[in-house]
């Protein structure tokens, strides 16, 4: 049953966010070259590997260079629209598809 919940409201938070996340990549795209999804690779439960998807907010090859490496407030890395994104946490919308894909 949880599961089933977890299907249907990562699904309504998908369809009520689609506006959001459609003016969120024009923005990302006009803003700076590059894709609009982040993708990277983490482990989940179990140790099972898994994608995390999010809105780019740093400039293109602006991987943090280790593990937990802070972004600060005025990191040079984050675009201004990737600043904006991260503020509100919007980055994080594109996660709801890890819900679906459970």
């Amino acid at each position: 049953m949880s599961r089933v919940l977890d299907i249907v409201l990562a699904g309504i938070g998908l369809v009520l966010a689609a506006p959001l996340l459609l003016i969120a990549a024009v923005a990302i795209k006009l803003d700076s070259r590059g894709p609009v999804i982040y993708r990277q690779r983490r482990v989940g439960k179990g140790g099972q590997q898994f994608e995390v998807y999010k809105l780019r907010t740093m400039r293109l090859g602006a991987d943090p260079v280790g593990v937990g490496t802070p972004v600060l407030e005025d990191d040079p890395r984050v675009t201004r629209v990737g600043g904006l994104l991260r503020r509100f946490s919007l980055d994080e919308l594109p996660n709801l598809v890890n819900v679906l894909r459970g």
